[in-house]
């Protein structure tokens, strides 16, 4: 293993100080405790992906000799198994906390789960532990397109907590989310790298629509400045 293939073990980090520093100075955060909780059952939320890639080599679905199979690992095997480990800790975490009242906080704890979740996975993903995509440039643009599907998952959860309908808009979310995690392993999978800059700049872009509609979305539930104590 050489430098260049160690160096993005320290892209998800990186992403995490910023975050934190953000939200400290937007949001005058009072105290860490929800914030390090998120972090932490994003980490064990990783368990779901080893359980499925586990369960794929078991029953022969990790060798993608042809397109039905690199479909398959790339949305469901890695995509669905990565975004519901991290719906679930959101859901049955976070969701219910009284400061959770709409879709910034959705995104907020969803993008700490999220970073949990990749300085747990980078390393499986680095050592060949659980997947066999180990093009090094997946390895370097893994770190913020899971910021990406934390938006997404995040925004659809957090609508859902404003307008008593969770369901319908936690599911939204979760599939958003899946969808994108599994285009993005077919693109590195297939190589198909314009397609991977296609998406990648419509996913860049509707995230950023979807923080500004977050930041002037008004909850039915008005308590007070946001924060995450």
């Amino acid at each position: 293993m050489n430098f260049y293939q160690i160096l993005p073990l320290f892209v998800a980090p990186m992403f995490l100080v910023l975050l934190i520093f953000y939200l400290k100075f937007k949001f005058r955060i009072s105290n860490y405790k929800n914030i390090l909780l998120a972090l932490i059952l994003g980490m064990f939320s990783s368990l779901l992906l080893v359980i499925a890639f586990e369960f794929s080599k078991i029953l022969n679905l990790h060798n993608i000799g042809n397109l039905r199979r690199i479909i398959f690992f790339a949305f469901v095997i890695t995509a669905f198994s990565s975004e519901l480990g991290k719906f679930l800790v959101l859901y049955y975490g976070f969701f219910k906390k009284k400061d959770f009242l709409g879709p910034i906080d959705g995104i907020i704890y969803s993008l700490f789960i999220s970073m949990g979740f990749t300085l747990t996975t980078s390393i499986f993903y680095v050592t060949g532990f659980i997947s066999p995509i180990n093009n090094l440039l997946f390895l370097y643009i893994y770190g913020i397109s899971n910021l990406v599907f934390a938006i997404l998952l995040g925004f659809f959860v957090g609508l859902g907590k404003s307008r008593k309908n969770s369901l319908i808009d936690s599911m939204t979310g979760l599939m958003a989310a899946t969808f994108f995690h599994g285009v993005l392993n077919f693109c590195i999978l297939t190589q198909d790298y314009m397609l991977l800059l296609l998406i990648g700049i419509a996913s860049f872009i509707i995230s950023i629509v979807l923080i500004i509609k977050s930041l002037d979305y008004k909850p039915t539930v008005v308590t007070g400045d946001s924060k995450l104590t």
